[in-house]
C-alpha cells in the first residue's frame, strides 16, 4: 500500500526557497491512500520539496479517548466552528530557548506543544470532540528519516502525519539561515502543524479529504478543498499565536514578524494551486490573530474568492 502523504506547511516566501519550512524546486504529485480518524481514503497531497523533513521517535499507536472517539466527519458543520465563543484563551507560555541544536530545538517545540494542547484542548472538549496529543518529532536533517506519510524520501518540509498524528519538524528545512533568531516563526510554523493535528481530531480532515476523492483529488474543486484546509490551518495559527501575545509570551513587535511572514507565503505561479494566493495567506493568518474565534477560521463557506 502508498504510504499517506503529509499536511504540509502554508507556502513559500516570494524569492525564497519554496514552501515555508523549507525551498522545493520542484512539486512532487502523488496520490497516496491515507488512512484518516478509521476512515480510509484516497488524498493526493503536493509535497514540495528542497528544504523538508522529519525524524523522531516511534510512530503513537495510541487512539483518543476523550470525547466522541471518532471526531465529528464534517466541514461547514463541524462542531469545532459552530460554537461563536469558541475561543483560545490567552496564558503565558514558557518557551524553551530556540537553537538549531537538535536538543535545544526539542525542548523549544515541545513547549510550544504544551501550551498548543492547553489552548486547544478545552476547545475540542467543549465541542464533545476527542483529544490526543501529537508526537513532535525533531531532526537535524531528513538524512535516513523514515515516516509513514513519506516512507524513504527525504524530499519533504515539516509537516504533520495523520497516518500516526506526528508533526515533523526537521531543523535544515525551517530556513533558520533566512529567519535567523526569529523564533515566532519557527513557532508559526508549527502551530500551523498543529492546526492540522486539531483538523484531525475534530474529524474536518477526514470529511475534506472524502469531498477531495469526490471531487477528484487534482481537479479544480479537488484544490480548492485543499485551499480550504490550509488557509484554516492558517487561521488557526493566527489563533494561537494572538493568544500567547494576549498572554504575554510574544510581544506585538514578534507578532508583527509573524504577520508579515504570514503574508508572503502562499502559491507561486508555477505551483500546484492547494495552499492559496499569498494575500489569503496573510488574510486568514490574520483573521485568526485579531478574532480569535475558531467559527471565523470556517473556511467551508468562505466564498471561493477568499480561499483563491
Amino acid at each position: 500500500m502508498p504510504a499517506p502523504m503529509p499536511y504540509g506547511p502554508p507556502g513559500r516566501p516570494p524569492q525564497r526557497p519554496r514552501k515555508r519550512g523549507g525551498g522545493g524546486l520542484l512539486a512532487l504529485l502523488l496520490v497516496v491512500i491515507v488512512l484518516v480518524t478509521g476512515g480510509l481514503v484516497l488524498n493526493a497531497v503536493r509535497q514540495v520539496g528542497v528544504d523538508d523533513s522529519a525524524a523522531g521517535p516511534n510512530p503513537s499507536n495510541t487512539y483518543p479517548t476523550e470525547g466522541n472517539a471518532t471526531g465529528s466527519a464534517e466541514t461547514a458543520s463541524n462542531p469545532l466552528l459552530t460554537d461563536p465563543d469558541a475561543t483560545l484563551i490567552p496564558a503565558r507560555c514558557a518557551y524553551s530557548p530556540w537553537s538549531t541544536q537538535v536538543d535545544a530545538a526539542r525542548k523549544f517545540f515541545e513547549s510550544a506543544a504544551t501550551c498548543l494542547e492547553s489552548a486547544w484542548k478545552p476547545v475540542l472538549a467543549d465541542a464533545d470532540l476527542p483529544f490526543q496529543p501529537p508526537v513532535v518529532n525533531v531532526s537535524a536533517s531528513t538524512a535516513g528519516v523514515t515516516t509513514p506519510c513519506t516512507g524513504s524520501t527525504t524530499n519533504f518540509a515539516a509537516f504533520y502525519c495523520p497516518a500516526n498524528k506526528t508533526i515533523y519538524m526537521p531543523i535544515s528545512q525551517l530556513q533558520t539561515d533566512l529567519f535567523k533568531d526569529n523564533w515566532v516563526v519557527y513557532l508559526s510554523v508549527f502551530a500551523h502543524e498543529y492546526g492540522h493535528h486539531v483538523q484531525a481530531m475534530s474529524g474536518i480532515l477526514r470529511k475534506a479529504n472524502a469531498e477531495r476523492v469526490d471531487a477528484g483529488t487534482r481537479s479544480d474543486r479537488g484544490l480548492e478543498l485543499s485551499r480550504r484546509v490550509e488557509l484554516q490551518a492558517q487561521c488557526f495559527d493566527g489563533m494561537y499565536l494572538g493568544s500567547s501575545a494576549s498572554g504575554g509570551s510574544l510581544t506585538n513587535s514578534q507578532i508583527t514578524i509573524a504577520k508579515r511572514d504570514a503574508n508572503g507565503r502562499g502559491d507561486a505561479p508555477s505551483d500546484s494551486r492547494d495552499h492559496g494566493t499569498t494575500e489569503n495567506s496573510g488574510n486568514w493568518f490574520e483573521l485568526g490573530v485579531d478574532k480569535n474565534r475558531a467559527f471565523q477560521c470556517n473556511t467551508f463557506t468562505a466564498p471561493s474568492s477568499a480561499v483563491s
